[in-house]
């Protein structure tokens, strides 16, 4: 991106103009995928899984249907490059050769991000024992937060998610 400044809006429709580049396979493979997934038990792995799946493909709905109303935040540059370098990173150690995974997981991810501010695991969803992020007042909090922004590079550090503080102890 070779601009110094971008808005919102301006992120969005760039996004929008990507989202149309990922295969219609890829597309059709993952909601066909939604209508024979049985519902895993809650809190193991293939419901989370599961969980993540279903909040990506209606975010990424969401994304493709947005307009620009109410879009207009300045947005720093270095952070969102950052963002980029990260997810690409994270993509390419976990989902290398998987070129539509990897863009679609990125559009949502700085959808999400960057323009509605929202977290980037799924509401719901389990990240430690039997904790899970919720919502509290339109403000989302994560379990795992405080663990996982220690990570090097870390996607935790731009997630909308607060800390859960751990309740005071009294001697």
């Amino acid at each position: 991106m070779g601009e110094f400044h971008i808005n919102s809006c301006e992120l969005l429709l760039l996004l929008k103009k990507k989202a149309v580049n990922i295969s219609s396979e890829y597309l059709t493979r993952i909601n066909e995928k939604e209508t024979e997934d049985t519902q895993s038990p809650c809190g193991n792995l293939q419901y989370n899984i599961q969980c993540l799946a279903r909040y990506n493909r209606k975010k990424f709905s969401e994304l493709k249907e947005r307009d620009c109303t109410d879009l207009s935040e300045e947005i720093d540059i270095g952070k969102l490059e950052d963002f980029t370098f990260r997810i690409n990173k994270y993509m390419d150690e976990y989902s290398p050769d998987q070129r539509d995974l990897k863009e679609y997981t990125r559009i949502i991810s700085t959808y999400l991000t960057f323009i509605v501010k929202e977290p980037l695991h799924s509401p719901g969803m389990n990240v430690n024992e039997n904790q899970t992020i919720f919502e509290n007042d339109g403000v989302y909090y994560c379990p795992a937060k405080s663990k996982h922004i220690l990570e090097e590079m870390s996607l935790c550090k731009y997630c909308v998610c607060r800390v859960i503080q751990p309740l005071p102890t009294y001697v």
